[in-house]
């Protein structure tokens, strides 16, 4: 039996089974390096932005249309034009969409000024009335402000009062931040759609260079394409589930507010079910959105507390119940890991970041899963 101790090349040896010991010292520097990487990794993705975005969306949208790229691919149809194909129905959709909404907003403005005055003297009260809500703010903020007023310290002998003005709105400075803006989003549209379009044609030729480079051994070759088969398993079952939850959103938001007897019920509650796709925003703007258009119609507190409470509760129920068990289930993550993905990814890229987190997340695990020098993250996100 051997008993051997050599603290300065850190083996201890032990019956012959030599152990090493990381001390301490060299833990807490190993530690430090990851969190150091880690911070620098993520300030990398913050700025790269720009560019990791649009790449990272059009993966997403190839993984999107694959599946009908392949069904036009089974009839004789060649990839190249099955892309094209698939590429000009996208574009009426888009078109018919586009004119649809413009009708709908051009009603809208038209109406405006009549909804405006409408509620206004709604708000307002006839001579003799008690005062509306409006005079009571109005009134309220008055005496606020004449009671600060009152109350205010005086000025010290010789120094002048500064009373703050707000600078006015600028609507020329506001326009122009606004189509900066736009540009900016056109050319990544742009970007997407060229990219996505590329992969589409292309097919398999990324994922055949990816294990030809994978290493000279059959088994680096062998698990790399059990890894990137993989990914594609859980991205399209994430894809799945994200359509059949945006389903469950349409419908369970139109079918009340149908009840009820709100116009255009069915495209506001296809508008919830695609807005939802977008975590947090998403389904916020589609409350705002059932709510204005409902109090527009009736002009009543009662229907449109019970539209937008409607709206509501699909939103709760979706947001705590649906989409944590049918994701947590379909990407095989915990819904803290997918909560923090979030908020993780939404900090770096905006609503790209909320509406990609997933998605990276469901492809980080897949790979942790088949690697094992990753084993321990892919234990972390996994459920």
């Amino acid at each position: 039996m051997v008993h051997e101790l050599n603290y300065q090349s850190g083996v201890v040896a032990v019956n012959e089974a030599p152990v090493e010991i990381l001390p301490h010292a060299v833990r807490v520097r190993a530690a430090a390096v990851s969190v150091i990487v880690a911070a620098a990794a993520l300030l990398v993705l913050r700025e790269a932005k720009a560019f990791v975005v649009p790449v990272l969306t059009s993966v997403l949208c190839a993984y999107a249309l694959e599946p009908a790229v392949a069904m036009f691919r089974r009839w004789g149809v060649p990839r190249p034009f099955a892309a094209i194909i698939i590429y000009m129905l996208l574009a009426v959709t888009a078109i018919g969409a586009a004119q649809a909404a413009r009708t709908r907003v051009t009603r809208f403005v038209d109406t405006l000024p009549t909804l405006i005055a409408e509620f206004r003297a709604s708000a307002t009260p006839d001579a003799g009335d008690a005062p509306g809500p409006l005079d009571q703010l109005q009134q309220t903020a008055k005496t606020i402000q004449q009671t600060a007023a009152d109350h205010a310290p005086p000025a010290a002998p010789g120094v002048r009062r500064v009373t703050v003005v707000e600078p006015r709105f600028d609507v020329r400075a506001y326009l122009t931040s606004a189509s900066v803006g736009l540009a900016r989003l056109s050319v990544q549209l742009v970007a997407i759609a060229v990219m996505t379009f590329l992969l589409l044609v292309t097919g398999d030729v990324c994922r055949q260079k990816l294990v030809t480079i994978a290493g000279p051994r059959q088994a680096d070759k062998a698990i790399t394409l059990e890894v990137i088969n993989s990914i594609d398993r859980q991205i399209e079952r994430y894809l799945i589930v994200r359509v059949l939850i945006c389903g469950i959103v349409a419908v369970a938001t139109g079918v009340p507010i149908a009840l009820m007897g709100v116009d255009n019920a069915a495209v506001l509650g296809l508008l919830a079910g695609v807005l939802n796709v977008v975590p947090f925003i998403g389904p916020a703007t589609g409350i705002v959105m059932v709510t204005l258009a409902t109090y527009l119609q009736f002009k009543t507190i009662a229907i449109t507390a019970a539209a937008g409470g409607a709206a509501v509760v699909v939103a709760v129920l979706e947001g705590n119940f649906v989409t944590p068990l049918l994701m947590s289930r379909a990407g095989e993550l915990n819904t803290v890991a997918v909560f923090v993905s979030v908020l993780v990814f939404g900090w770096l890229w905006d609503v790209w970041g909320l509406l990609l987190a997933v998605p990276i997340m469901v492809a980080v695990k897949a790979a942790a899963d088949h690697v094992e020098s990753l084993r321990p993250v892919g234990e972390l996100l996994g459920r």
